[in-house]
């Protein structure tokens, strides 16, 4: 699990038993937390990312297009090991920066699936806080069920990042993460994830 120091509450996972299966729950409550799961994938033989989820609670009170607001039910995110050379020189030397600082292991590019209750299905946006993170809202509002996902990583990436994408193929998925916060909004949110993998 990956947190920041100056967020004291963490995000809560869990595996439990929900319509007869096995799921991951995840509940935010005023809280932040990463659960990563470390993988090496090409995607050129393998770029379809499945899963299922649903949320069954979350806040109305967030805004991802702010900083300030930038809290979600759930999001399932891929990490991909971009090569350096492939970004522009001020993107470098601030990842560069960022690894440094923070974290050695931090991505140069992530796409982000999410969950979220203002923004419409569809759309495209960076994460408030780095361009280097690019979201994509696939639902909005509470679940009334289960709710399967495909996506195919290869067009999701051209899509996400064109400059990176016109100078070479999509890059190795590094990781495969799941998350949910409520630390900039106190949102107390509940959602279940399951059956991640990845695919031709």
């Amino acid at each position: 699990m990956v947190t920041l120091a100056k967020i004291e509450r963490h995000t809560s996972f869990a595996v439990v038993e929900r319509d007869g299966v096995h799921v991951l729950r995840v509940e935010a409550d005023h809280s932040y937390a990463n659960l990563l799961h470390k993988v090496d994938i090409d995607v050129a033989g393998q770029s379809v990312l499945h899963w299922r989820w649903r949320v069954d609670m979350l806040s109305s009170q967030t805004d991802i297009t702010r900083k300030s607001g930038d809290d979600l039910p759930a999001r399932v995110c891929v990490l991909f090991d971009l090569p350096l050379s492939r970004l522009g020189m001020g993107d470098r030397m601030a990842l560069l920066m960022g690894r440094t600082l923070f974290d050695p292991d931090l991505p140069a590019v992530t796409i982000c699936y999410v969950w979220d209750s203002r923004q419409a299905a569809g759309t495209w946006l960076p994460n408030a806080y780095t361009g280097r993170v690019m979201q994509l809202v696939l639902h909005q509002g509470v679940a009334s069920g289960w709710e399967e996902e495909q996506r195919d990583l290869r067009d999701d990436f051209a899509r996400a990042f064109p400059h990176e994408s016109a100078n070479g193929p999509a890059p190795h998925v590094a990781a495969i993460g799941v998350s949910a916060d409520g630390d900039n909004t106190g949102a107390h949110s509940l959602a279940f994830i399951g059956d991640i993998s990845i695919g031709p």
